[in-house]
């Protein structure tokens, strides 16, 4: 007989209860993940298709024939309720992972992913009780295909949009370059202050942004980077756009820069 894990037998602790709901032990791969993974099943079903049966004892066996790619996918979107976040970043093609102990995001590859999965897997393995066959959860379903599937299959289930790491967003990551948008913002309004005449050049304002960028222990932009970052923040702040055609006073050589823009400081 086919059987699937019932959802409606796991739920969340319920705050303030002296007990939990939870199944203490598993005697099926389908409880284990239930248990650990409440959530997940109730979005996207059991966990694995299990045939369910009788030995020569007579005694109850399952054995789980064919994994679930969604719902294991989606577990490895981690338990947000503790901290733990992963998304699939497709501007970047790069999964992302959120640390609580910096609160920032880190890049991580589909092959740690990949691990991930294994690792659950095992560990089902491991701790199941009951008199399941677990020769497909420890093996078949740890294979590379198996997993390069639930590893493709996250990529959609866990995308987050452009918006996600958008210079008005919370979510921030180590050395993204929207950290330098950011800065860049509160740069111009700070440091910058619009002057009829007065000339700012990249090489100027690439200088003055960098110190700004220590001071608040941000490592310095790429001059490649620069101008571009900045070139649509002041349009942004004052409405300018960057000229090739500005003559440096000293050396009376073209400049690329802002006219009718200055440092603060320079008042």
């Amino acid at each position: 007989m086919l059987t699937l894990a019932n959802p409606a037998r796991i739920n969340r602790q319920t705050p303030g209860m002296p007990q939990s709901p939870w199944l203490t032990e598993c005697k099926t791969a389908n409880e284990w993940f239930c248990t650990k993974f409440p959530m997940q099943v109730k979005v996207f079903g059991s966990p694995f298709l299990e045939q369910s049966g009788t030995d020569s004892l007579g005694l109850a066996i399952s054995t789980p024939l064919v994994p679930n790619i969604d719902f294991f996918a989606a577990c490895l979107g981690g338990d947000e309720t503790l901290g733990h976040r992963i998304v699939y970043y497709a501007a970047e093609l790069q999964f992302y992972y959120y640390d609580p102990a910096d609160q920032l995001y880190h890049s991580t590859t589909d092959a740690k992913l990949g691990n991930l999965y294994r690792a659950l897997m095992a560990r089902c393995a491991a701790e199941v009780k009951g008199d399941e066959h677990l020769a497909n959860v420890f093996y078949t379903f740890r294979s590379d295909a198996t997993v390069k599937s639930v590893v493709n299959r996250a990529k959609s289930l866990l995308e987050a949009d452009t918006s996600f790491f958008g210079v008005e967003s919370h979510n921030e990551r180590v050395q993204g370059p929207e950290l330098h948008q950011r800065l860049a913002r509160v740069f111009a309004g700070k440091l910058l202050e619009p002057c009829p005449g007065s000339i700012l050049t990249i090489g100027q304002a690439f200088n003055l942004y960098n110190k700004f960028a220590s001071s608040r222990k941000q490592d310095p932009i790429p001059r490649p980077d620069f101008k571009c970052v900045m070139a649509e923040t002041i349009r942004e702040a004052y409405d300018l756009g960057v000229r090739n055609d500005l003559m440096d006073a000293e050396t009376q050589k073209q400049q690329c820069g802002w006219l009718g823009l200055r440092p603060i400081a320079a008042s």
